[in-house]
């Protein structure tokens, strides 16, 4: 039977040169592809510890044993945590195109194996004024009345919304939303800054499940703070 040829090369140079594409077109694609910063930022401080030590250890003359042995044991933790995150976010996104996943990976992913019932469930938001701008978000399922919880058939939650004056017309559409971003968790904090004191946040909420076949579910209702 012949050997099933890894994504991910042995060579440390290979490696090096993977990473080099891989995590610029993630970065560049994550909100369209639904992948939340908190899902990414990790993995971007093994990246950079990786580039560090590796530029290190590439200079055959001038490295040390003890260099070589920091940088095999971060390659080892990037490696690990780079497939777990490729498993979870990439390798079954239907929102990546062939042709980004051949870049990725070097193939394509048949996902057919991975159905996920349609979503018809709204989640349940609520906004808290955290202070400095940062407001505390909460979604939470019908059953659950008094904590934050993703639906068992999502692995994300979408929010779109808009920063308006007090007094002006809040946008009537979710399409006529300017901003959006996506949580992998139910209970996280939005980013409204503090340059928009005084101002409306409004907000709508759905669910999301970005594996193939991707599925979202209905927009909430909207909902509003005033940022502080």
């Amino acid at each position: 039977m012949p050997k099933i040829q890894d994504w991910l090369p042995a060579g440390v140079a290979a490696l090096n040169d993977k990473q080099s594409i891989y995590f610029p077109l993630v970065v560049t694609n994550k909100v369209a592809w639904g992948i939340p910063d908190a899902a990414i930022a990790p993995l971007l401080v093994l990246q950079a510890e990786f580039v560090g030590l590796y530029n290190i250890i590439k200079d055959k003359k001038n490295r040390t044993s003890a260099k070589v042995g920091l940088f095999n044991d971060c390659r080892k933790r990037f490696v690990k945590a780079w497939r777990l995150f490729h498993k979870e976010w990439v390798a079954f996104n239907s929102a990546i195109s062939r042709d980004d996943m051949i870049i990725l990976v070097g193939k394509d992913y048949d996902t057919s194996h991975s159905p996920h019932p349609a979503i018809t469930e709204i989640p349940y938001p609520l906004l808290r004024v955290i202070g400095g701008g940062d407001l505390d978000a909460r979604c939470r399922v019908t059953q659950d009345q008094t904590k934050a919880s993703m639906l068992s058939t999502a692995n994300l939650v979408e929010y779109r919304f808009a920063l308006i004056e007090v007094g002006d017309i809040p946008p009537a559409n979710p399409e006529d939303y300017p901003k959006k971003d996506v949580s992998s968790r139910a209970r996280f904090v939005i980013h409204a800054g503090a340059q928009n004191d005084g101002k409306k946040f409004w907000a709508i909420f759905r669910w999301v499940n970005t594996h193939k076949p991707a599925q979202v579910g209905p927009w909430s209702d909207s909902i509003n703070v005033t940022v502080a």
